[in-house]
């Protein structure tokens, strides 16, 4: 039995279905990790009634730490759905059957109570329902994703790769695009999401002495917050514009155009619990951005506009772009002029190579630090003596790791690189 999701299987449906299917066909059960006392070695308990539920979430209070995950499906609906939620201690690993448990307040009470640590890895996504439902954000979070980056692992490195760095152990294939709302869930299936918590505690543990280690609680902490601002849970106009854009860099009148799009199909998307894809495709918002339409006839006309929206909502998608020069448009990156010269373009290379291999030295990820642009833009001010620009490099833990790297270009400071297993990095004064 499949709990219904959509009206008709989409092409996304499709190929989960496909995905499932060969997981199934290829993938083994492997054993479950021994001799750890923090991992969990008993089968994982199914709770899909009240009372289970209610003890469950009454153990995981008195614990005052638990790890946590869902399983979900998001690719026909603009919420994605919930359909499997996964919770583990020292002693226990459940599966709570969300399509049984109608109130998962008890649960996410808790994942927002300041006195209760929730472990997760990469999990953004999974914090939005309870952010959604309470309307109040996380508390105490801790993902271990973020803090192996903090300790030098690759960013962003997998669950089933962190587990067999720090345990040692192999969990098998990946399961993760799987038909979760079917229900009786395979014997595999049950054992794929009960491992995504069944090792985060062990890991947790290793990882905070990690941290402590190299004195880098406080940067976890910092990275941790973003979990628990609602702010994080709200639909950002920035970053889906320049999810549109992409590599382009659209002239004013056609960013005001875009963002007003945007944010229109935001709002129909959400009304209708539809993908935004399905409202308006990226490629057409660029397109509208570039050259505005001013007739429904020439939306419906337009190569990949759904003709059902077009008709529905034409006119507001035209008052839309009428409106749109009102806007204030949103902070994009334009590229310096001078990153097209030969010579900087060769320089810029060197010093993004010698950051990554900096970071790398020093026991951290250059992916979580910062990204290419946001690099050259604060290099090329430290290297010009401008005024810096305001980056996530200047603030917080990035701003103390942007600092001494900065000591070298600035030739306070020379770097010196070793090989013992792995690469070495240290600043020494010149």
């Amino acid at each position: 039995m499949r709990f219904k999701m959509a009206k008709r299987a989409s092409h996304r449906r499709n190929h989960r279905q496909q995905s499932h299917n060969q997981s199934h066909a290829e993938a083994k059960i492997t054993p479950v990790l021994q001799g750890n006392p923090l991992v969990p070695t008993e089968e994982a308990v199914w709770i899909d009634e009240e009372s289970d539920f209610l003890h469950l979430c009454e153990e995981l209070k008195q614990n005052g730490l638990f790890a946590f995950d869902t399983e979900f499906i998001g690719e026909d609906s603009y919420f994605p759905y919930t359909c499997l939620i996964q919770v583990a201690t020292t002693n226990i690993v459940a599966l709570i059957d969300p399509f049984q448990i109608k109130d998962l307040a008890p649960l996410y009470s808790l994942i927002a109570d300041p006195n209760i640590t929730v472990l997760l890895h990469s999990g953004s996504q999974d914090l939005d329902p309870v952010a959604r439902l309470l309307g109040t954000p996380p508390a105490a979070i801790f993902d271990t994703q973020l803090a192996a980056g903090l300790i030098g692992y690759p960013w962003p490195l997998s669950l089933t790769k962190t587990i067999e760095t720090v345990l040692g152990h192999d969990v098998g294939g990946h399961f993760t695009f799987s038909q979760w709302d079917a229900r009786p869930l395979s014997n595999r299936q049950q054992m794929y999401a009960a491992d995504d918590v069944r090792y985060l505690l062990a890991i947790y543990d290793f990882l905070q002495c990690r941290l402590k280690e190299l004195g880098r609680i406080s940067w976890a902490e910092e990275e941790f917050s973003r979990f628990t601002t609602i702010e994080s849970y709200k639909f950002d106009l920035q970053s889906v514009v320049k999810r549109i854009c992409r590599n382009k860099n659209p002239r004013k009148k056609e960013l005001q155009r875009i963002q007003a799009i945007a944010g229109l199909r935001e709002d129909i998307a959400k009304k209708c619990n539809l993908p935004t894809r399905v409202i308006i495709p990226n490629e057409c918002v660029l397109a509208i951005g570039k050259k505005p339409v001013e007739t429904i006839q020439q939306l419906i006309s337009m190569r990949g506009f759904p003709k059902n929206i077009a008709n529905q909502y034409g006119e507001q998608i035209l008052d839309a772009i009428e409106n749109a020069h009102s806007l204030e448009p949103v902070a994009m990156r334009r590229p310096h002029q001078i990153e097209k010269e030969t010579t900087i373009r060769q320089e810029l290379d060197g010093a993004w190579s010698l950051f990554n291999a900096w970071c790398i030295g020093n026991n951290l990820a250059a992916g979580l630090v910062t990204n290419r642009p946001t690099f050259t833009d604060w290099y090329l001010a430290i290297r010009n003596e401008t005024e810096l620009p305001s980056s996530p490099l200047t603030e917080g833990w990035r701003s103390e790791v942007s600092n001494r790297f900065s000591q070298m270009i600035h030739g306070n400071q020379e770097l010196i690189f070793s090989y013992d297993n792995m690469i070495r990095a240290r600043n020494t004064p010149q």
